[in-house]
Order: C-alpha cells, then structure tokens, then sequence
C-alpha cells in the first residue's frame, strides 16, 4: 500500500521527520520520537513547551533535498570503493 502522507515536516525539536496525513487548523502534532507537541495555526507550527513558531514551509522535508543526500552518500561510497581498491 503506498504511503499516503500529505506532507512531511521535520520536527523542530530533536529533527525526527514526521508524517502527516492530515493538516488543518487547530491540528495537534505529536512527534513520537521526543514527544513534543505542536499546534497547527494560520499556516504556521506553534511548538508547545517554548512557545516558538515555524512556518510550515521550514519545517517541510523536500524530496529534492532527499535527493540530493542520497546522490552525495553514492558518490562518498564510491570515492571510498575506489580508494580501497588502490591498497
């Protein structure tokens, strides 16, 4: 079954990427790593326990982004494959 996200934010306390499915005004956010809750308003994430807010465009994971780590982890793999093929 495919993934269903709606978006993906990263969470603005420990940076654990979460997966919402949903988002409308009012929504509270959970993330299930450090347990921080978030509060979805005006198009902005309110963080509970400080009290900060992020725009939801910092907080979104963009797949070029993912993209482009993945290109650099290859291309590092690669540089490490050659240079222990010399030895």
């Amino acid at each position: 079954m495919p993934n269903m996200a709606a978006k993906i934010i990263t969470c603005p306390s420990c940076g654990e990427e979460i997966e919402l499915t949903d988002l409308y005004e009012g929504m509270e956010i959970e993330c299930k790593l450090c347990g921080a809750m978030m509060l979805y308003q005006e198009k902005k994430i309110l963080l509970l326990d400080t009290n900060e807010e992020f725009d939801i465009e910092e907080l979104e994971r963009v797949e070029e982004e993912e993209e482009e780590e993945e290109e650099e982890e290859e291309e590092e793999e690669e540089e490490y494959d050659l240079d222990y093929d010399e030895y």
